[in-house]
């Protein structure tokens, strides 16, 4: 039987973070969207619903800076604002 020739997998390239975005959470999920220079993502953050927004944005930022630290190994910090009453965007930079 022949087979097929194996073919190198390309791996993600993962960009330092540039900005998040952060919706409200229901059902005591609280999803986010991040992008940054050539890639982007997803996740949620599993917290009550009534929980305080800084712990959440908090618990957003952690695996976001694990992320560049592993990668780029860079620090970075987060400046949130209110984007609508139920969603916040935190604008990234790298830590100078």
């Amino acid at each position: 039987m022949a087979r097929r020739p194996r073919t190198k997998q390309k791996r993600h390239r993962f960009g330092v973070p540039r900005e998040i975005i952060l919706l409200k959470g229901q059902n005591d999920v609280w999803p986010y969207r991040f992008a940054g220079d050539d890639s982007g993502g997803c996740g949620k953050v599993t917290m009550p619903s009534g929980a305080v927004v800084d712990d959440v944005q908090a618990a957003v930022v952690t695996p976001l800076a694990d992320l560049a630290r592993t990668l780029h190994g860079c620090e970075i910090d987060v400046t949130w604002s209110v984007l609508t009453p139920d969603s916040w965007v935190g604008e990234v930079a790298p830590r100078q």
